[in-house]
Parts: structure tokens; sequence; C-alpha cells
């Protein structure tokens, strides 16, 4: 399989888990915002437990909206974080997330053969994904066959990944000149998922650079979007409101207040009003997820990146989106869970 292609796992018939490490340790990487994180999954039964954990900080504007917009920078950072960690081994797993991937469920018509089915979805694709219109990579899995109604036949259902080439390419680009050689390009949303390992209805929310929305249960994520709002948005709002330089801005969130020329006290407000306008967003997507797709309601919510840590937002959650929220981060054991759950596979 080509290494710069997309690859899903197939929908597992029981919770997601990990194979046995017969094969060579495959690392999962995570690019975000604002440093890139690196974990590898150690070989034991139970929850994901990291063998290693590391992450490097980028420098402003290296990536942007999710994408590698200096590949340089990139690989010097995974090269940071990988030094001096034993036992990482070569192959890596890289997480995308962006506007310019699309997540949607389609219904197949009713053709039995492989091949068909493959050619089917590739045709649905293009004709209702735009993401997928040109120059796009394009995988799926199936999902659970959708009962007919009053004994008809059922109906197949797909989840459907288009990823624009120049996206993916940017990505491995900085990997493999990082020294590492990709074997597979996976959604964010999937290794948030198989880090948290839901065993109901759970809305898996990743606040980075953009933010990441997945409705996920056990047997994986069902609905996926992207909403253009993350750290840098509050950043950018601060620096307006401030006339602070947006570079320094961030680096004070993220706990760098060398170069803070501003009134924190205009932080909280500002950390509200890009938390409020990304509920409102997932509040119309879960809808949506509810109203058109079928989909079932998540009972908690589960948040990762940096914007997750900032003070107040786990409360803020809370409140504007009537959700128990847990922090993914407990879960990972003090690797970042995104790169934990892209360093392991589901069961096919």
């Amino acid at each position: 399989m080509p290494s710069r292609q997309l690859t899903l796992p197939r929908l597992p018939k029981r919770l997601p888990t990990r194979r046995a490490q017969s094969t060579a340790p495959v690392a999962g990487i995570r690019i975000g915002a604002t440093h890139v994180a690196v974990a590898l999954a150690a070989p034991v039964a139970g929850p994901l437990a990291p063998r290693v954990a590391a992450s490097a900080p980028l420098p402003t504007g290296a990536v942007k909206n999710g994408e590698v917009l200096d590949a340089t920078a990139v690989a010097g950072a995974i090269r940071q974080a990988i030094a001096g960690h034993s036992g990482l081994g070569k192959q890596a797993r890289i997480g995308i997330g962006c506007q310019k991937v699309a997540v949607r469920v389609i219904d197949l018509p009713p053709v039995q053969r492989e091949e068909d089915v493959v050619a089917a979805v590739h045709m649905l694709a293009k004709e209702r994904i735009p993401t997928a219109a040109e120059n796009a990579l394009i995988d799926f899995r199936l999902l659970p066959d959708v009962p007919g109604e009053n004994g008809g036949a059922p109906t197949k259902r797909a989840l459907v990944v288009a990823a624009r080439r120049e996206l993916v390419d940017g990505h491995v680009a900085a990997v493999r000149a990082a020294g590492l050689e990709p074997v597979g390009v996976d959604l964010l949303a999937f290794g948030l998922s198989r880090c948290v390992r839901p065993t109901e209805p759970t809305l898996l929310l990743d606040l980075d650079g953009v933010t990441t929305l997945a409705v996920a249960g056990p047997d994986g994520c069902r609905f996926v979007r992207t909403i253009p709002a993350g750290i840098g948005t509050v950043a950018e709002d601060l620096s307006q409101r401030t006339a602070a330089d947006p570079a320094a801005v961030e680096a004070a969130l993220l706990g760098d207040r060398s170069g803070v020329t501003y009134d924190v006290a205009e932080e909280e407000p500002a950390v509200g009003r890009t938390i409020r306008a990304i509920a409102s967003t997932v509040r119309t997507s879960i809808d949506f997820h509810v109203e058109q797709e079928d989909g079932v309601a998540p009972a908690i919510c589960v948040v990762s990146g940096p914007l997750a840590t900032l003070p107040g937002v786990t409360a803020l959650l809370r409140e504007t989106l009537d959700l128990p929220i847990e922090l993914a981060g407990a879960l990972a054991g003090g690797a970042d869970p995104v790169a934990l759950g892209l360093s392991v596979e589901e069961v096919r």
C-alpha cells in the first residue's frame, strides 16, 4: 500500500484493541498547530499505555489550520522529539484533520462484490463530497447495514473520507525528512477514538489549531467534522483587541509569558468567546448527525488538545454543551492521546 494513502481501519466486531506486536513498531505522530507529539503504545493488554511519549514545539507559522506549511521546520521538531528514544523504530502513522478533509456517511447501491463496492464509493464520493471532486485521496469503511422498511432489502452504508492530496503530501514530506517512513495516514479523530475506547456514544473534541469533532461509540467513529477555530483563534482575538503580537499571545496562552505586553485579564473573555463559538457549531453538528444520519446523541464529551487545558475551558464546555466533560490526557499516561491512538490499529 502506498505510504501516502489514507488507511481507515475496517469496522471492528468488538472494542478497538491492539494487534499483537509481532511486526515492527509504528509510532503515532500528531503534527499540531504549536507542537509535534510522538507516541508508541506498550505491547500490553488492556487500556493503551505509552512505551514512548515525546513532544517538541513548532515555530510559529510552520503549521496553520491543520496544514504543514514548512516541512523543514516540522521535520526538525520531529527529530527533536524522537532524539534519544530507543525502541521507537522507523515506521510512523500520521494523523491529519482540517477543512481539506471531508468525512461523510454515504448510502451505497445493492452491490456485493468488493470491487463493485469500491467503485460505487469512489463514484458517489466524487458526486457528493466537494473535496473528492479532484486531486483527492479517498478511502472508506463499511458500516452496519441499515434494515429495510417493511422487510425490504437492507441498505449498505459507508463512512467515506476524502483528503486533498497536497495536504497528505505535506505531512508525509515532513515525516520522511525527519528520517521516518510513513506507513499510513489516518484521521486525528480515529486516533483519539482508539485512545479513549468509548463504551457509549461519546463526543470527541480535539481543540488545537482547528477543532476536530467526532461522535464515536464501541464500533468507532460514525461522524467527523472540522471546525476552523482553535487556539490560534483565541490568539488572533486577543491580538486584535490588545495590539499584541499574535505569536507572543499564543506562547503566553501555552505558558511562556516572557513576551506578554497586554492585560492578562483579557485572556479569559477571549477564550470564552472562542469556546462558545465552537460549542455552538458542535451543537448544530450533533443535531444534524442525529436528525439527518440517524445518529445517537452523545452522553459524554472527551476533550484533548492545547486549548482544552486552558483555565476554565472544561467548565465552559460543560455549561455550553450540557454534557459531562473528561480530559483525554488522563487516559494517555502522559502521552498525547491522539498520537498514542495513532500508534495502534483497530482489529480488522
